[in-house]
């Protein structure tokens, strides 16, 4: 009788994960559908994935959706993100034609492009650590008399 309760619990906790896993799968779908209604109506052409990312991101801060909404889903997305780019690879590799047409120009872009992100990334994150895109000396001096 007790391994028959035990058995009952164990179901009863599995479909509830897997429930819980759907419930989160489609909040993020709603998300999605909401970004893709978005993106047909933006004048400037922009990706509903991207759309998507800062919805969520704003309804994550904003406390709409809270995070353990959508953690199982999004860590699961996470850890199987190289499945998920491989139909973009296999894109890249369908378009070689136009890509070996210019390559210096297209090699150019990709260094120029990643130099700009660290750039970019950079200012962003020392921005947020010290609350000024330029520190002054006298800040620093202070920063570092406090942190030695």
């Amino acid at each position: 009788m007790a391994n028959s309760s035990s058995t009952k619990e164990r179901v009863q906790h599995t479909s509830g994960r897997v429930y819980n896993f759907f419930q989160q799968a489609l909040t993020i779908a709603v998300i999605l559908f909401i970004s893709k209604i978005i993106e047909a109506f933006m004048p400037i052409p922009m990706p509903a994935s991207v759309i998507g990312l800062v919805l969520l991101f704003i309804a994550l801060c904003t406390g709409i959706v809270k995070l353990e909404q959508v953690e199982t889903v999004g860590t699961t997305l996470t850890n199987n993100i190289s499945f998920l780019f491989v139909p973009a690879g296999v894109s890249v590799i369908n378009s070689l034609p136009v890509l070996s047409q210019s390559p210096i120009l297209i090699i150019l872009l990709i260094i120029l492009s990643t130099i700009f992100l660290l750039i970019c990334t950079g200012f962003a994150s020392q921005l947020l650590v010290t609350k000024s895109l330029f520190p002054s000396k006298e800040k620093n001096e202070e920063t570092s008399s406090i942190g030695g």
